[in-house]
């Protein structure tokens, strides 16, 4: 027996659904699940961390913590209920949010911005993520079309923010800010609304995609006992006492995370891995954890005896290539970018293996 105190997804799940009971109930009502999101998300806590004065980043708390008496008795909404302000390269400068007075009364609004902890991951030019973030007082400002605005009951309004980047943060460091764009009526005991927002500064393209600091991307010799070993020079795979351990760390996330292989002799391209144990390299990869439940490092281990998906189908059954030398090549998309190869694909090229026939 015992007890824990523990925080996630698994745990709020439960409360957000209670939630989304209570509000049904108190509303006589059920509207569609993304409505009430909304709602909840606009009507939200913004919180702080713990002895901090100022408010923890949108990164960390969403819209904030939810608050069922706010949300049923709020009578304004705006849409959308988060924006997205991207990196420095593909800035959102200019957004336009609608803010709705859903009462019977006019109503008088007064705009405001909460700015946020920026946090910072990559403060010594690390390709793994502090498990900690740096919190940072990198704050972006705002401009109102207009500071006040009076909406008609059950009519709205469309008011245009002009975002700025923060002026302090290193760009190189992409520290991600953040804060909430807030609409308080006038009217005693009105309840306030609003929407958080979320930027990076810096070109987030540039973001480090494989874990380097950790010795990785790297071929080692993985034998019939699951021992791993470097790979003596000129070291031929016979596919049957031993096989090629394709071993990687994603410190950030991919669209597109690929093994590739090609004829050493000619350069052609062969195909797309197809680990035993991971099955197509290719596709939507996230990031490593830090370690793992066991406490042990977490890295990712592809298997490979030789067979390839010639396309990115993982529908098309895959081919056994013949005896011969072939390169491996990591090449992970990256983010904000269209796919094209190799030009927006962080590369590592981990040599040539030679593989017998079978």
């Amino acid at each position: 027996g015992g007890y824990a105190v523990l925080s996630g997804t698994s745990m709020a799940t439960p409360y957000i659904a209670g939630s989304h009971a209570l509000y049904m109930q108190a509303k006589k009502s059920k509207p569609h699940g993304d409505v009430i999101r909304k709602v909840l998300k606009n009507t939200a806590t913004i919180s702080s961390n713990f002895n901090s004065t100022t408010k923890a980043s949108a990164a960390k708390q969403g819209a904030g913590l939810v608050n069922v008496l706010n949300a049923v008795t709020t009578t304004s909404s705006i849409t959308p209920d988060h924006i997205d302000l991207l990196d420095s390269v593909h800035f959102q400068r200019t957004v336009k949010i609608t803010l709705k007075n859903e009462g019977k009364h006019t109503e008088t609004y007064t705009l405001s911005h909460i700015p946020a902890d920026a946090l910072n991951s990559y403060n010594t030019k690390n390709s793994f993520p502090l498990g900690v973030p740096i919190i940072e007082a990198d704050y972006a400002t705002v401009k109102f079309s207009a500071d006040k605005i009076k909406i008609r009951g059950g009519k709205s309004a469309k008011i245009t923010l002009k975002f700025t980047e923060p002026k302090k943060g290193k760009a190189s460091q992409f520290p991600l800010y953040s804060g909430f764009i807030v609409a308080t009526p006038k009217s005693k005991g009105g309840v306030a609304v609003h929407v958080p927002y979320t930027g990076v500064k810096g070109d987030i393209r540039k973001v480090p995609i494989m874990d380097t600091d950790s010795g990785l991307p790297l071929l080692q010799i993985i034998d019939k006992d699951d021992t791993f070993y470097e790979i003596p020079k000129d070291f031929i795979f016979d596919l049957k006492a031993n096989k090629t351990a394709i071993l990687t760390r994603l410190g950030s996330h991919s669209p597109d995370a690929t093994i590739r292989v090609y004829e050493k002799a000619t350069n052609k391209f062969v195909g797309f891995v197809d680990s035993e144990n991971n099955g197509a390299a290719f596709g939507a990869l996230g990031r490593n954890r830090d370690y793992e439940s066991d406490g042990s490092f977490s890295f990712n281990t592809y298997i490979w005896s030789g067979q390839v998906f010639t396309t990115e189908d993982k529908t098309k059954t895959p081919v056994q290539l013949p005896g011969g030398t072939y390169v491996i090549e990591i090449a992970s998309q990256k983010k904000f970018t269209k796919g094209k190869y190799p030009a927006d694909f962080e590369v590592f090229n981990l040599g040539a293996v030679t593989i017998a026939s079978l």
